[in-house]
C-alpha cells in the first residue's frame, strides 16, 4: 500500500511540473480525493483485521482453557485448533495433526484411531447419538484399547453470512465417573448379599421362637414380647437389604423378567389377599373393585406383585386410623390398555414432592417424620418395573385427603 501510495505521488509531482495549471490542479483534486479513500479502506481494512485476530486469539484462549478436550475443524475435517484435554484423550501433540485434513481410512494408523473414532463417530466400536435432532449433536462412543466412555457434543461454527464454515466440538471423557458408579453398584450389591445371609437366618429363628412362646408358654411374655421386636427387625433390615439389591440389578441391567400371561382380576385379587392382614393390623379397609370386562395382561407375576405390593404398603401404613384403600381395575382411555388405580384416605404427599417421588432414595418429607426407617427405594423399583411391562405410573396426592396412584398396562 505505501509503495503504490509512494508511485502515484512521485506522477502527481512530474504532472504538476509539465502539465497546464488547470489541468494540474483537477489533477491534484482527484489525487487528493483517491488518496482519502484509499487511505479510509486501509484503515478499516487493517481494523477488521485486529478485530478478527482479536477475537481468533480470545476463541482460542477460551479453547485452551476449557477442562473438556476440544477440536475444531473446518467443513473439510482439517484441524485448526487442538486444546491440551484433547491432546491427552488423543494421544497426540497438536503440531502432529494441525491443518492436516482427516479421512475416516486413517483409523488404520493406530496414533490417530482415537481421533479418527471420535471425529468420525460410525467408525467407533460403540455409539449411542443422545440428542434427538438440532444442534449440538451429542453422541456417546465407547472406544477401545484403551477402554473410554466418551461424551461428544458437536457444533457448527458460523459467518457473518451465516454460512457453515467448520464444527467445534467438546469431548468429555466419562470414564471414570462411569468407573465409579459401576464400584458404587457393585458395592452395594456385595455388601446386600453378605447382609442377606445372616439376616434371614436371624429372621428365621426369631419368627420360630416367636411362634413356640406364643403357643407353649403364657408365662413368658416378657420374652415373647422381645422375640416379635426382634423378628420385626430383622424382617426390616432384610426388605432394606433385598430393596438395595433390586435397585442395584435395575441399574446393572440384571432383573431378569419370566413373562406369563394372567388375568389382571385374578392377579390382583391375589396381591390384596396377601396385604389383608396387614391391613388389619393397622386398622385399615382395603376394598377390591374387579374389572367388568376380562383383561389378558403378560407379566412376571413375581416382579409386579413386588410392585404392587409396594403401593398398597404405602397405602397402608401412610393412612389414617380407620381409613381406606381402594384398589380399582377398568378401562383406559387406550383401548389396548388396562387401567389400575390404588387410591388411599391417608396423610397425602406435598406438592413439592411429587415430583420427586420415584427418585432413588427419595422419602416424602411428611413421612419421613411419621415413619423414620425406610429406603426410599420402594417406588423407584417399582416404576422400573412396571416400565419394564411396557406400562406407566403416575401419582396424584393433596395433603390431608390422600393419593391416588394412576397404572397403565399393554393388555395386547
Amino acid at each position: 500500500m505505501i509503495a503504490v501510495f509512494g508511485l502515484a505521488l512521485i506522477i502527481l509531482i512530474v504532472n504538476l511540473f509539465f502539465l497546464p495549471p488547470s489541468v494540474a490542479v483537477i489533477n491534484l483534486v482527484i489525487f487528493s480525493a483517491a488518496t482519502a479513500i484509499a487511505i479510509l479502506g486501509y484503515v478499516k481494512t487493517i481494523r477488521s483485521s485486529i478485530e478478527n485476530q482479536v477475537k481468533n486469539l480470545e476463541l482460542e484462549t477460551v479453547i485452551q482453557n476449557i477442562r473438556d478436550g476440544v477440536v475444531v475443524y473446518d467443513t473439510n475435517f482439517r484441524i485448526l485448533s487442538l486444546n491440551k484435554p484433547a491432546e491427552e484423550i488423543f494421544g497426540l501433540n497438536a503440531g502432529e495433526v494441525l491443518r492436516e485434513r482427516l479421512e475416516p481410512g486413517m483409523i488404520k494408523n493406530p496414533r490417530l484411531k482415537t481421533l479418527i473414532e471420535i471425529i468420525f463417530p460410525s467408525l467407533a466400536p460403540l455409539m449411542n447419538t443422545i440428542s434427538a435432532s438440532g444442534w449440538p449433536q451429542i453422541i456417546d462412543l465407547t472406544l477401545e484399547e484403551p477402554h473410554r466412555e466418551i461424551r461428544t457434543a458437536l457444533n457448527r461454527i458460523i459467518n457473518e453470512k451465516n454460512e457453515v464454515v467448520g464444527f467445534l466440538k467438546i469431548i468429555t471423557d466419562m470414564t471414570r465417573e462411569k468407573n465409579i458408579v459401576e464400584s458404587k453398584t457393585e458395592f452395594i450389591s456385595v455388601a446386600a448379599h453378605q447382609l442377606r445371609t445372616p439376616l434371614t437366618a436371624l429372621n428365621w429363628s426369631f419368627e420360630s421362637l416367636n411362634k413356640i412362646l406364643g403357643d407353649k408358654n403364657p408365662n413368658l411374655k416378657d420374652v415373647e414380647g422381645l422375640a416379635k421386636e426382634g423378628w420385626q427387625l430383622t424382617e426390616r433390615s432384610l426388605k432394606i437389604v433385598n430393596d438395595l439389591l433390586n435397585a442395584a440389578r435395575i441399574e446393572e441391567g440384571r432383573f431378569g423378567f419370566d413373562f406369563e400371561e394372567t388375568d389382571v382380576n385374578d392377579f390382583l385379587g391375589a396381591i390384596v389377599k396377601q396385604a389383608e392382614p396387614i391391613a388389619k393390623e393397622y386398622g385399615i379397609k382395603m376394598v377390591f373393585s374387579p374389572s367388568a370386562k376380562k383383561y389378558s395382561i403378560k407379566i412376571d407375576k413375581q416382579l409386579l406383585g413386588m410392585a404392587f405390593s409396594n403401593l398398597l404398603d404405602n397405602g397402608i401404613k401412610y393412612n389414617v386410623k380407620n381409613g381406606n384403600v381402594d384398589i380399582v381395575a377398568g378401562p383406559d382411555s387406550n383401548p389396548d390398555s388396562v387401567r389400575i388405580e390404588i387410591r388411599d384416605t391417608g396423610v397425602g404427599i406435598p406438592k413439592e414432592d411429587l415430583g420427586k417421588m420415584f427418585q432413588k432414595f427419595y422419602r416424602g418429607t411428611n413421612v419421613v417424620q411419621m415413619e423414620p426407617n425406610g429406603s426410599g427405594l420402594g417406588l423407584f423399583i417399582t416404576k422400573n418395573i412396571i416400565e419394564r411391562h411396557g406400562g406407566k405410573i403416575s401419582i396424584d396426592s393433596q395433603i390431608g385427603r390422600g393419593t391416588v396412584f394412576s397404572i397403565t398396562l399393554p393388555a395386547k
